[in-house]
């Protein structure tokens, strides 16, 4: 019994599951339920209404002939006053022994209900001249004639009648009823299969694009709801993704390119070596395999660095750094080098930073300027005259940079071949480390000519407002 039930309630799930099955239920049952209770309420105040009526109506005749017994006595009673009208059917007069004296009707069969005593009054429901007879509801007032006798006068309207409209009204909302809701459903589950349509040629659209063509976009309905602004957020969402996966393809790409010249010169030796079954001499290690082996480490830590703040963002270990201590550091290792001549001009500045990460940049950009100048790197370190800002930058003066070049610089994998030869080089990470580390520390990143030709890199940073 209980497996049957589930099997049930899971078949009237999978049923209700579509949005335009669930919406036209929905409406269906609500417009159902407000019709049933709006009807149910009419009906209620229509039966109340036709009894208040009939009540008054019947009311108002009794103790009109009642006034008439009590001043006249039964004599003065005129036929006028025993004729039926809308709200009255029956009117009788009864004597204290139970008797119809008086009635409206000309055979009358019987009293309405019990005699009463002078000035008292009673309204009832259900009453009848014989067992078997029509029901009334009726008004019973007492009266006293002058000659003393007791009498009591009926007065009703016949319940029939007063529930024959009634009836009328319910026969006819229970057919109008179904029918609306009928209606409401058909129509409902038409338009929201209209409406919703847009929705399923996008649904449609997005199934046929594959991992290999994200160039389809989905249609854009020309409606301006939230349908059309769904559609507009899809084909964004499929540019970024095109977008993400040529960068992607590309960063394996090269990442598999740069990888692969320093992996084929070791595998070249290694294979040589035991070709000829002769060891490798300490100067091809020193030399060829040593450089090449520390060129494939770094560019394996330059990716991992890279993957690492595309998935969780640069880690920053924040403390007070003293930029002027990191510059001179960097001077003072390249002026060990021996390479090039170094001058520097340096202002003592404290940021909020991680001191480890902004020498690895100021580092980056002092290598890549290394390799493609002549003779002479220029180090300079400034605040900007509204002192909320940092600029470390690094001049040399080589070939420079082209303004078209001038943004692609930072991006990964990026080398200029018209300043400098793919041997000559690193792996075109560095300057892309050096943008992720300036941005977890809400930094830019500059790009520009140098004074005497060459290019200026580096890098600015918001100065606490503590450090002034």
């Amino acid at each position: 019994m209980h497996s049957s039930l589930t099997a049930w309630t899971g078949r009237i799930r999978r049923r209700l599951r579509p949005v335009r099955t669930r919406l036209t239920v929905l409406a269906t049952l609500l417009v159902a339920l407000t019709l049933t209770v709006a009807a149910g309420a009419v009906l209620y105040a229509l039966h109340q209404s036709s009894r208040q009526s009939a009540d008054v109506a019947t009311t108002a005749r009794a103790r009109q002939i009642a006034a008439v017994i009590e001043s006249k006595g039964l004599a003065g009673l005129d036929e006028s006053l025993l004729t039926d009208s809308r709200y009255v059917d029956i009117i009788q007069v009864v004597d204290d022994t139970g008797h119809v004296v008086f009635s409206g009707e000309r055979y009358p069969a019987g009293p309405l209900g019990p005699g009463l005593r002078p000035g008292e009054e009673r309204r009832e429901s259900g009453l009848q001249t014989t067992p078997d007879g029509p029901e009334y509801r009726g008004a019973l007032v007492g009266a006293l004639a002058p000659g003393g006798e007791v009498v009591t006068v009926e007065v009703g309207a016949a319940e029939s009648r007063l529930d024959s409209l009634f009836r009328f009204v319910a026969v006819l909302a229970a057919v109008v009823i179904p029918i609306i809701v009928i209606g409401t459903a058909v129509l409902t589950h038409y338009f929201v299969a209209r409406t919703l349509k847009p929705v399923d040629d996008i649904r449609r659209q997005v199934d046929d694009i594959t991992g290999g063509d994200l160039d389809q976009r989905v249609p854009v309905p020309d409606t301006g709801d939230e349908i059309a602004t769904l559609a507009t957020t899809m084909n964004a969402m499929l540019e970024r993704i095109g977008t993400a996966r040529a960068e992607q393809m590309r960063f394996v790409n090269d990442a598999s390119h740069e990888l692969n010249s320093p992996l084929t010169t070791l595998v070249g030796l290694l294979d040589l070596s035991r070709t000829t079954k002769q060891p490798i001499d300490p100067e091809t290690v020193a030399t060829v395999m040593m450089p090449e082996a520390l060129r494939l480490q770094g560019m394996v830590s330059d990716l991992l660095f890279l993957a690492r703040a595309d998935e969780r963002g640069v880690p920053l270990r924040l403390a007070d750094v003293d930029i002027d201590e990191v510059v001179s550091a960097e001077v003072a290792r390249l002026e060990a080098l021996g390479r090039h001549t170094i001058t520097a001009k340096i202002s003592a500045v404290r940021v909020q930073g991680d001191g480890e990460k902004l020498a690895r940049a100021l580092r980056n950009i002092a290598d890549n300027a290394s390799h493609h100048t002549h003779d002479r790197l220029d180090f300079a370190i400034t605040v900007d005259t509204d002192r909320r800002h940092v600029s470390v930058t690094v001049s040399d003066n080589g070939p420079g940079i082209a303004d078209a070049d001038k943004s692609r610089v930072l991006q990964r994998f990026v080398r200029l071949d018209t300043v400098r030869e793919r041997s000559s080089g690193g792996s075109g990470l560095g300057l892309a480390i050096v943008h992720e580390i300036v941005r977890a520390h809400h930094g830019n990143v500059t790009v520009a000519d140098a004074p005497d030709g060459g290019a200026t890199v580096g890098f600015t940073l918001p100065v606490p407002p503590w450090s002034e």
